[in-house]
């Protein structure tokens, strides 16, 4: 389901277009930004990372939306309230909207926030103990991180 995760004026959300154009896989970032072909709308997409293996491969985490639904409007794809989704899934979501307000708070130019520090993707490490924030698949636990900006 795309629902709108928040407004702002066109000029921020172009910023941090631009912010996620910048820091791109290529330039080894997170974000891969994907037009239209007239450059109005753009789809985003956020990929994890580990800071635990640095061979890791970047695997798509989410992806949010910007102007489809009107100028200035970012939108996401929600959990569907009738579908009886992975835990991880809404875990996901919840990362995505975090990423978008740090980007719209934190994306200037010449401002780096380090996603390095930013763990979404579910790591395997049987070390870190369940808890009712770090529960996660069986198949290991998820940590989230908020970014440190400089």
């Amino acid at each position: 389901m795309h629902v709108v995760h928040c407004t702002a004026p066109l000029e921020d959300v172009l910023r941090i277009v631009e912010y996620c154009r910048n820091y791109n896989v290529k330039n080894g970032g997170l974000f891969e930004v994907y037009p239209d072909p007239g450059e109005n709308l753009f789809m985003i997409i956020v990929n994890s990372c580990s800071e635990m293996d640095p061979d890791y491969e970047l695997r798509p985490l989410g992806a949010f939306y910007c102007n489809y639904a009107g100028p200035g409007v970012i939108t996401i794809e929600n959990d569907d309230p009738y579908f009886d989704g992975v835990e991880s899934r809404k875990r996901h979501v919840t990362a995505i909207k975090q990423v978008i307000d740090i980007l719209l708070k934190e994306g200037f130019p010449e401002t780096h926030i380090s996603f390095n520090d930013l763990r979404l993707a579910t790591v395997i490490d049987p070390a870190v103990p369940k808890g009712p924030f770090l529960s996660g698949p069986a198949s290991g636990r998820e940590r989230f991180f908020l970014p440190q900006v400089s």
